[in-house]
């Protein structure tokens, strides 16, 4: 059994090294030429977000952009509270404003989102959710990042906000979840981004057709729209290595809600055609499991009790090494409390959200979802 924990637990210490060096290749200073603003239309789907799409909006116009160089296009999935009439209230005296309802057949955020791309008047496409905040810098950082003509998609990051420890936890374990998709890609792998803090080609969309294929999948707006683009525009993803492009996000209310935002983004990976993220998925599942082994034994009296505790403290000091780092960009405080509860409860919480996510039904906005077969 030690053996096999062993190997396993390597083998995770192989995948950290991975990351760690691949987030300090991938997040150097960015080095931006002056270019010409292209036109950008920002696309915003919501849904019942009358308490907070304020914020957003007021981010959103104090963008340090040319005001005739971008557009704001809100795309309405079906609100059942006021959204409607907040946005309106907003709105009304600026021109580059647009709000716009998805049409009654339609629902989603992938087809908000598909919306929103038919009536873009700009090349690029820049997507961020309703209960975010952009930073001033955010389209000019975008535009530079489309210098290159063989970029097709860019994806930044974004942190989670909240006082309470259990925003805390959410906002390291969050960190890791962002860090990870950027490192990987630091060698030239996509592993996974977030729709929170994206921006892509319209031609390069129209070209996949969208979500063609995947759009009745409650989520994955992000990472399934990636890997079509990647099929067609090899190598042509970038990661927005600038502080000042990270997106501002708030952590779920209270644990019902953060169960069903995991559930929703923890049941697309049965769709997931690719198979270095099943792999993935699959070996971060069995860590998980190894770990609460190793944790048990390390209360019985065993002979080999120094490797259980040698490798319980491999693993610490290696997520220390890269989680920290990703938390600085970000831009989140640090917590030790937060981080060393998260040991003790992250196994439990991967495994079990795991297993409901592909047998459970879920609440996301006013909806009942499922991705059960």
């Amino acid at each position: 059994m030690i053996a096999f924990f062993t190997f396993v637990m390597a083998s995770y210490f192989l995948l950290l090294f991975f990351l760690i060096f691949g987030w300090h290749k991938l997040t150097a200073p960015a080095i931006y030429q002056e270019v010409e603003s292209e036109f950008i239309s920002v696309i915003v789907p919501f849904r019942n977000e009358s308490n907070q799409i304020h914020l957003l909006i007021r981010s959103l116009t104090a963008l340090d952009y040319p005001v005739d160089k971008f557009e704001i296009i809100l795309v309405n999935d079906h609100s059942e509270d006021n959204s409607e009439n907040v946005v309106k209230s907003l709105i009304h005296d600026k021109l580059n404003y647009l709000l716009v309802n998805l049409d009654n057949d339609l629902s989603g955020k992938k087809s908000a989102i598909t919306k929103g791309v038919e009536l873009a008047k700009g090349k690029i496409a820049a997507i961020t959710d309703a209960d975010c905040v952009v930073p001033r810098n955010w389209l000019g950082i975008i535009n530079a990042s489309f210098e290159k003509d063989h970029i097709q998609m860019v994806f930044g990051g974004v942190r989670l906000n909240g006082r309470s420890f259990f925003s805390k936890l959410q906002a390291i374990e969050f960190s890791s979840l962002i860090g990870s998709g950027a490192a990987t890609l630091g060698f030239g792998v996509f592993t996974m981004c977030n729709g929170a803090n994206l921006a892509f080609r319209k031609s390069s969309f129209e070209a996949v057709n969208g979500y063609e294929g995947n759009i009745e999948v409650p989520s994955g707006d992000d990472e399934f729209l990636a890997r079509k683009i990647l099929m067609i525009f090899p190598g042509s993803i970038h990661f927005l290595n600038d502080k000042e492009a990270v997106v501002a996000s708030r952590s779920a209310a209270n644990l019902k809600k953060f169960v069903h935002q995991r559930l929703r983004w923890a049941g697309k990976w049965k769709y997931n055609s690719s198979i270095r993220s099943q792999l993935l998925a699959v070996q971060i599942f069995l860590v998980q499991i190894v770990f609460i082994g190793l944790i048990l034994l390390a209360f019985l009296p065993i002979e080999a009790k120094w490797v259980v505790l040698l490798l319980i403290g491999v693993k610490i000091i290696l997520e220390i090494a890269f989680i920290y780092p990703v938390t600085r960009f970000l831009n989140v405080r640090w917590s030790w409390g937060a981080f060393l509860v998260l040991q003790l409860i992250y196994s439990f919480y991967v495994i079990g959200i795991g297993i409901l996510s592909q047998v459970m039904t879920y609440q996301w906005k006013g909806r009942s979802l499922s991705h059960k077969m």
